[in-house]
């Protein structure tokens, strides 16, 4: 039990690690409890723990994989796009033969007057970003999160969520689908 004071953990950690679960997963009941579970499992696990890193990071490391195990008990049909898929597909893409599913004419993506960074320097603009990252479903947010958020790579995303590559390069197109939908509607018109 090097270095390790689990007396102390739950005033030094508890209220980081419920923010950084309820970024993730959103339900405050559920985020409590992963919290909960991590204490437990530390306590469980403390003579595994090899000094290696600090009992923060530590600790950290197993509420992610709580964090991932939630997700996945959720299941995968959690990851089926009835939110708008037809609807969103059929608005970008030419559906008949001769478009061969390419993007339709209207809808390619076009350069803003204003610079990107302009945009995200707007706060009326991150706000927007975030009610549309809030209304993708819970996996694919977490998906999103780690990406862009977290920096964490594609393969492992696709390891740690149990997904295949293709499954998961299907998904942020989806999801960079259904931003982009969403933000047209909210912020602007392309």
């Amino acid at each position: 039990m090097l270095n390790l004071n689990p007396e102390q953990w739950v005033q030094l950690y508890a209220d980081d690690m419920l923010r950084y679960a309820l970024f993730r997963i959103r339900d405050q009941n559920v985020c409590e409890d992963l919290v909960q579970d991590t204490f437990l499992a530390a306590l469980k696990g403390k003579d595994g723990f090899k000094g290696n890193s600090s009992e923060k990071t530590w600790l950290w490391s197993i509420l992610k994989n709580k964090i991932i195990d939630a997700i996945r008990k959720q299941g995968k049909e959690n990851l089926t796009y009835d939110f708008f898929e037809k609807d969103i597909i059929d608005d970008f893409f030419g559906s008949d033969q001769a478009s061969n599913g390419h993007w339709k004419s209207e809808q390619v993506p076009k350069e803003s007057s204003n610079s990107a960074l302009e945009k995200l320097l707007q706060k009326e603009y991150i706000q927007t970003l975030r009610f549309c990252i809030a209304k993708l479903k819970e996996p694919q947010r977490l998906i999103l999160q780690e990406k862009y958020f977290n920096e964490t790579s594609s393969d492992e995303i696709c390891k740690d969520i149990g997904l295949s590559k293709s499954n998961y390069w299907v998904i942020m197109h989806r999801i960079n689908l259904q931003l982009r939908k969403c933000l047209e509607t909210n912020w602007f018109t392309i």
